[in-house]
């Protein structure tokens, strides 16, 4: 939703800058979009982006939906018309429903509901930018990553009900079903022999920026200085990039060739961390752990299928079968290890069946643990001058603005400019 809501603070929704043809000043508030749902409203700016662009220049668009999120932090929303074509999932209640009072109880078949909504609005916006692609005369020369950035939250988690199912556990957890991402490749570049086909093999987010760059031949020096200059901003002191820091692995997804990648850190932390969870992957192993608290993997770490619904297990693409009844509960002193080829929902550790390979896999953390860095969670501390009533004006149902309120001299005195912790 990009208008207010009776929860909204201050605005956060910013157009400008040269980068982007819009003239005028850097960054300016946008306030005349009540009544537009954002999925739509971006859908709507990134086709007139196309429109307008000279064909004849490369061009590089990042569009991150904010659908299928949850909206002040409360319900999936989806606008009316999303929302009714979904009516047979829960017939007389509904949450989460755009600009509309909820009716009913807010049940988890109602939370599903509109997680139909919001994927079906993420469809029809898709839909659109390949339209004004194929219009523009750009589509046959581009390049289409489409990917999810984590599983969802499930089973009432953040009052939604999204959809992990025969994977374990949820978004914000490191049970596979909260990780594990699905996405495709379209347009340019790839090989016809990998068209049409899918594709299993290990890719990190941290792996687009070398993998696309490469895409577009422009090969990665190994040179740190050079792969800043391409890729994102460095400071002075900053250590060289690691392999957790992404690996192209362009030949894999384009010709079908093996995976560049061999292992993932799914979460190491560096000592004094305020957060506590480790997991690794190294090749079909993967070992986890996770304090007691508010982590997904703790709160919901089961299976979840949509409600209402049975299965035959047979049916599914990842084959797993019944979930057991009993669940390892991944703790420091009991880490959980499971072969994520042969059991890919997790079903079973067998940690204690494999007492090195936990031992290497732990080892490994220790390892990464002296590379990493501490979280922002170690520093952060509240400023009123963030408030954003001191920072915009307030109307049209919000209370100021959200937006920087250091200077560039003040900023470099806190974290993470300032940071000279664990991995530096």
């Amino acid at each position: 939703m990009a208008g207010p809501s009776p929860k909204s603070g201050g605005l956060d929704l910013h157009q400008g800058g040269q980068d982007f043809n819009v003239t005028g000043p850097e960054d300016t508030p946008i306030y005349n979009t009540d009544g537009q749902y954002s999925t739509g409203l971006f859908a709507q700016k990134a086709t007139q982006w196309i429109t307008a662009h000279d064909d004849a220049q490369p061009m590089f668009m990042y569009l991150a939906f904010q659908g299928c999120h949850s909206g002040d932090n409360a319900y999936v929303q989806a606008p009316e018309g999303y929302i009714d074509k979904f009516s047979t999932i829960s017939p007389d209640k509904t949450c989460g429903q755009w600009q509309h009072p909820l009716q009913g109880s807010c049940t988890k078949a109602a939370m599903r509901k509109s997680v139909a909504g919001c994927i079906s609005a993420v469809d029809d916006a898709v839909a659109q930018v390949v339209d004004a692609l194929e219009k523009a005369g750009m589509y046959q020369d581009t390049l289409i990553v489409l990917s999810t950035d984590n599983g969802g939250p499930t089973d009432g988690a953040d009052n939604n009900n999204m959809n992990n199912f025969p994977l374990r556990g949820c978004k914000g957890g490191y049970f596979d079903g909260g990780m594990r991402a699905v996405g495709l490749l379209h347009g340019a570049g790839l090989a016809p022999s990998v068209v049409g086909t899918v594709s299993n093999q290990l890719h990190h987010v941290t792996d687009w920026l070398p993998t696309i760059l490469t895409a577009v031949k422009q090969r990665v020096s190994e040179d740190k200085t050079q792969r800043h200059a391409v890729g994102t901003l460095a400071k002075a002191g900053e250590v060289p990039f690691k392999p957790g820091d992404g690996i192209d692995n362009w030949a894999a997804l384009s010709t079908g060739a093996a995976s560049a990648r061999s292992e993932i850190i799914h979460v190491v932390q560096a000592e004094g961390s305020v957060l506590q969870a480790h997991a690794i992957r190294s090749g079909d192993m993967k070992l986890l752990w996770h304090p007691a608290g508010t982590d997904c993997s703790v709160t919901h770490p089961g299976w979840y299928p949509p409600p209402g619904k049975s299965y035959d297990y047979a049916n599914f693409t990842i084959k797993c079968g019944q979930p057991p009844a009993t669940l390892d509960l991944c703790t420091e002193a009991e880490p959980c290890l499971f072969n994520i080829t042969a059991d890919p929902c997790e079903h079973r550790s067998i940690a204690k069946l494999h007492p090195q390979i936990v031992a290497e896999l732990s080892q490994k953390i220790q390892g990464y643990k002296k590379t990493a860095v501490l979280p922002w969670l170690n520093f952060h501390q509240k400023d009123p001058r963030a408030d954003p009533t001191k920072l915009g004006p307030s109307k049209d149902g919000y209370q100021g603005v959200y937006g920087p309120w250091m200077t560039d001299t003040e900023a470099e005195q806190y974290y993470p400019s300032n940071y000279s912790g664990p991995g530096y």
